[in-house]
């Protein structure tokens, strides 16, 4: 056996967490069947140390059933070992002890998790439809539903600027907003169909590695290993997609709820290009003051939360051809797929 491989030669459906430089490795399908050990792999030392089994009873929790996060000095494991609900544990890197934790009353196979501001998100899977996006918070030991997910089975969850982004299925990013509870899809030409593949971000660059052709199911007749085709390891700019996160506030919406413009004049000051990109991919250009620009921003945050009329009125200016004294376009809000906003010096 080389000395990289785990103890229990697991093959698929584990949990993976890194904390302090170490991977933990958690629960899964053996060449013995389902686990319920928990082992660390050390890089540096290139060892493997083996923990406490998984405290599930006499029950084995299938493999991709199983998510794990960490927050602080503590792993948290979820796991779907009945049809009744997921049982959810705190390990404490610490005291070396498990600690038993609120159940999730929720089922969901192939699901994917991230963690944004020491909060875990479950999100995705394959189970029920529409899909329900849960949180949990360990202060107070609670889990909540936090707006309405989608299908989206052995994909995979990356936190990137305060928001989720899941990788896997069709040609496009998902992107899920803990805030607003909402859901968009960023196109990606580069990416392609798959599922049960790996992925991180580095420096600004998001990299999805290996998996297998996207279907219907996984396991059985497919088999449960990833695809020798897909060989290729993915790089996609994260900045080029034009993100934003929540740090970076957008000019004139510092009040969201506020009918009144912003009073930072600077913010309303030069001219600017919003690029508006339709589901249907149509993309429409429209050269527009900064004034202007805030204003489609902000009523589009407002209609985001739920507020204010369906549609945005934007004038054509210069862009207007015939004889016509003025042209208005009309932006329908849940036709759009993502703008982009590009100040000119």
């Amino acid at each position: 056996m080389d000395k990289k491989s785990r103890h229990a030669n697991s093959e698929g459906g584990a949990a993976t967490v890194t904390v302090d430089g170490k991977i933990y490795v958690m629960g899964g399908r053996s060449n013995d069947g389902v686990v319920k050990t928990v082992e660390v792999y050390d890089p540096k030392k290139d060892t493997w140390e083996k923990l406490d089994d998984l405290p599930f009873g006499n029950n084995k929790v299938p493999a991709y059933r199983i998510y794990a996060e960490a927050i602080g000095k503590k792993i948290y494991v979820v796991a779907y070992e009945n049809s009744r609900y997921a049982t959810t544990y705190s390990y404490d890197l610490e005291t070396k002890k498990w600690e038993k934790k609120q159940n999730l009353n929720y089922e969901v196979t192939g699901a994917s998790t991230a963690v944004i501001d020491n909060k875990l998100y479950i999100l995705g899977g394959t189970h029920y439809i529409p899909q329900i996006v849960y949180v949990y918070d360990p202060e107070k030991d609670t889990w909540a539903e936090n707006g309405k997910g989608f299908t989206a089975g052995y994909y995979s969850a990356l936190a990137y600027k305060g928001k989720i982004l899941m990788t896997g299925g069709v040609n496009r990013l998902k992107v899920y907003d803990p805030k607003s509870q909402s859901v968009t899809a960023v196109t990606n030409p580069k990416a392609l169909y798959r599922m049960a593949h790996s992925s991180a971000i580095i420096d600004d660059t998001l990299y999805v590695i290996g998996g297998r052709e996207e279907n219907s199911s996984f396991g059985g007749s497919f088999g449960d290993n990833a695809n020798s085709k897909i060989k290729s390891v993915i790089s996609i700019s994260l900045k080029d997609l034009n993100i934003p996160s929540d740090s970076e506030e957008t000019p004139g919406d510092k009040d969201k709820g506020s009918t009144t413009p912003s009073e930072d004049n600077s913010a309303e000051d030069g001219d600017a290009l919003l690029v508006v990109t339709m589901v249907n991919g149509l993309q429409k250009e429209y050269q527009l003051s900064m004034k202007e620009v805030n204003g489609f921003l902000k009523w589009y945050k407002q209609r985001d939360a739920g507020e204010g009329p369906g549609f945005y009125e934007i004038d054509e200016h210069d862009n207007n051809k015939g004889p016509f004294e003025s042209k208005k376009d009309y932006v329908v809000f849940k036709n759009i797929l993502m703008y982009e906003v590009n100040k000119y010096k």
